[in-house]
Parts: C-alpha cells; structure tokens; sequence
C-alpha cells in the first residue's frame, strides 16, 4: 500500500483546449449547481476547486502553448498544472474521473 505523502501533488496535462474555452467549462457545467465542486477563479487562467465537507486543495493553472499544425488544421495546445496539498488519493481521483468526463474531447 502506497502513502498519500508519496504521491505526486502535481500532476500536469497537456489538452487540446484554448485557456478561455477551458475557463469557462471549468467554471460552468464542471463545478455548476448540481456539481460537488465549487470553482473560484483565483486570477486570469489560475482557479481553486474546493470540495464540501472534504479535506480537499487543489489550484489550476493553465498556460496556452504555440498551437500544433496539421495540415490545414489547427489545433490549440494547452498546459494544464493541477497542484495538491492535502488531499487523499482517493478524493483526487474522483475529482481526475469527474473531470476526464466533463473535459473530454473527439469522437470514438
């Protein structure tokens, strides 16, 4: 059994996604009424997610990166830096499962 102490408290995505466009899902349908989390935009592309009633921390920052070029499509590039302090293992990953189904993107 791994400890919560040797987890990684930063974990760092790389999405197809512009910082305003992800603001505003993160913002919006991901932390909206119906939604255990509540978001609070720290500053411009930085929000900290809270959770009720749970020792849970998190900040994310986002910072958009040169776009990729594929032919004639564009694709927006976005590093995303999720940090942790105090938060269980088990709370950050209901929060990556809820979050993976709000911020998926393409077809399948």
């Amino acid at each position: 059994m791994t400890s919560d102490s040797s987890l990684p408290t930063v974990v760092e995505y790389e999405m197809g996604y512009g910082a305003d466009e992800f603001g505003k899902v993160l913002c919006g349908p991901f932390s909206g009424e119906k939604s255990v989390y509540s978001c609070t935009q720290i500053a411009r592309h930085h929000w900290s997610i809270e959770l009720s009633g749970k020792a849970f921390e998190l900040t994310i920052k986002v910072v958009e990166k040169p776009p990729r070029k594929l032919g004639l499509f564009v694709l927006p590039v976005l590093d995303v830096i999720f940090f942790f302090a105090g938060t269980e293992a088990a709370l950050r990953d209901n929060f990556f499962h809820r979050f993976h189904q709000y911020f998926h993107k393409g077809g399948g």
